[in-house]
């Protein structure tokens, strides 16, 4: 059963790059004579035109974190695996590829602008600004989430952390090789991805010292801070090629070690339409909301825009990397589904973390793998993506606030970093209820999260109708994603049960996105004459 729902699942996801993927680049008009961002302005530190499967490298990475994997846990545990599957497919297909490949075409029209910047050009001034503060409260939720998460993730496996610093380590020294002239790709390949995954007996045979979360905080907000200030292609681009490599492995050696295992899935299909795991409990909106990344992401439009449109070097790539990134964003989160449904009932823990690398073990130890070393070969790929969209994240956050305050230069790159850092650093450190802050955050992230999602496809709406073209195929993606965000937030904020900051913050981003969304889509019915003429 198991392994009939991931082989139907790889052959529906690459049918819907095959077969969508062409009607979306067909009905949106993708023109390779269009030059890009990355070839116009080229500037060495943020434009950079970068070889597709360079970009596909550094979009996956960046876009997939832990989102896909903690989300489908959750959602699977709280709900059966059955409504999780069903909405990670058809989500990840028609919601969260639609959105992904808008968002990073529009991006590639407007001169590799965020998607706040693009808001202005279509709606307006003053909605953008508000959109701009909405997003940049999102990814700060972004920020605290994987913080949280690869703290612990380091302090409970101090060879993960070890392995993660050799990485990093290597990616530094890749992407100074790539930059050389002379040397073929080719070779750099053969030298490095092996390097890269050595990494793993590196930190099996040489953990770290055993420190405390709070320790690994302060060491991870340091490297955010350097990491995004650096060149895109001395350590973003390269780093997150070498971890997309680390995915392919997993995935590769997960669905083999699958074929042999003779794991069945102990998770029942469904299990209500209410659970008393999370708060509120009920299937819709909350499935929808916890599942978040496996199958649509309004962080993935900050990635696309932020950083992703400014390296791509065809508008034909778009496809490739925003929607074909979507899409194995989707298988990944089905193999994460299947690693928590193969779990006994009491070996199901609290950190989803932990439960996809002892499930990822269980296929891994049907080729041989010992269990141990197949946990820390999960939890470092994990670990991988983690480090990823931090300090990804942490760029697009410095990008928001240059725009929102129309200031970019040296200091910006630098003191804007920090600004970003500081309200992160204030919340991680909370708890609340007694919950560490990734999993009191998670339900408020994922609203947030997809809210911002929603309104990315409200701007992709307008933007085409100012182009003249067809956006039915948006219409349904977007009122998904508008009415599941926006119940989560009400019933968040009018929960007594929920601690009194999370209500006001969930009252004041529902209040804040109300707003933004009804006044772009006032714009929806009008002809959008701005971004017309772009």
């Amino acid at each position: 059963m198991l392994l009939a729902i991931l082989l139907i699942s790889i052959v529906v996801l690459l049918a819907a790059y095959r077969f969508y993927g062409n009607f979306l680049s067909k009905r949106c008009q993708s023109d390779d004579t269009n030059v890009t961002p990355a070839c116009e302005v080229n500037d060495g530190v943020d434009y950079v035109p970068t070889r597709s499967f360079i970009v596909f490298g550094h979009h996956f990475s960046s876009i997939a974190g832990a989102g896909p994997i903690v989300g489908p846990i959750l959602a699977a545990t709280y709900f059966g695996w059955g409504p999780t599957w069903l909405w990670i497919i058809l989500g990840s297909i028609f919601v969260g590829g639609v959105h992904d490949y808008g968002s990073t075409l529009m991006s590639l029209r407007f001169g590799g602008k965020t998607v706040s910047e693009i808001t202005r050009s279509v709606v307006g001034k003053r909605t953008a600004q508000l959109f701009r503060i909405f997003l940049f409260l999102a990814l700060v939720y972004v920020i605290v989430v994987f913080l949280d998460l690869t703290a612990t993730t380091f302090s409970r496996a101090p060879e993960v952390a070890t392995a993660s610093g050799w990485f990093v380590g290597c990616a530094v020294v890749f992407g100074r090789a790539m930059m050389r002239q002379g040397i073929p790709f080719g070779v750099l390949l053969l030298v490095f991805v092996p390097l890269t995954f050595a990494g793993l007996a590196v930190g099996h045979y040489f953990p770290a010292p055993v420190w405390d979360k709070g320790i690994w905080v302060t060491l991870i907000l340091g490297y955010c801070l350097i990491a995004a200030v650096l060149p895109v292609n001395l350590l973003l681009q390269p780093r997150d090629f070498l971890s997309s490599m680390f995915l392919v492995a997993m995935l590769l050696f997960g669905l083999i070690g699958l074929l042999f295992s003779g794991a069945e899935i102990q998770m029942p299909f469904f299990d209500g339409f209410t659970s008393d795991k999370i708060n509120p409990g009920y299937l819709a909106p909350m499935l929808f909301i916890t599942v978040a990344c496996g199958a649509c992401s309004g962080f993935h439009s900050m990635v696309a825009s932020g950083t992703t449109s400014k390296q791509i070097r065809r508008e034909s790539d778009t496809q490739r990397v925003a929607y074909g990134g979507m899409l194995v964003e989707g298988l990944l989160a089905v193999f994460a589904l299947a690693t928590v449904a193969v779990l006994a009932t009491g070996e199901v823990a609290g950190n989803p973390v932990q439960n996809f690398s002892q499930g990822a073990a269980i296929f891994f130890g049907a080729l041989g793998i010992p269990h141990k070393l197949g946990a820390e070969f999960a939890a470092l790929t994990i670990s991988t993506f983690l480090l990823t969209t931090l300090d990804t994240c942490t760029r697009l956050s410095r990008f928001l606030l240059e725009e929102f305050f129309e200031w970019r230069n040296q200091s910006s790159r630098y003191v804007g970093t920090i600004l970003v850092l500081v309200p992160a650093t204030l919340l991680v450190f909370q708890q609340f209820n007694g919950e560490p802050a990734y999993k009191a955050l998670w339900p408020l992230f994922g609203s947030t999260n997809q809210l911002m999602a929603a309104l990315a496809l409200v701007t992709f709406i307008v933007f085409l109708k100012a182009k003249g073209l067809r956006y039915g195929f948006v219409v349904i993606p977007a009122i998904v994603m508008l009415l599941m965000p926006l119940s989560a937030m009400a019933l968040m904020a009018l929960d007594d049960e929920q601690t009194a900051l999370i209500r006001i913050i969930s009252l004041s981003m529902l209040l804040l996105g109300v707003f933004v969304t009804a006044m772009s889509l006032r714009f929806v019915g009008q002809h959008g004459s701005n971004a017309a003429q772009s």
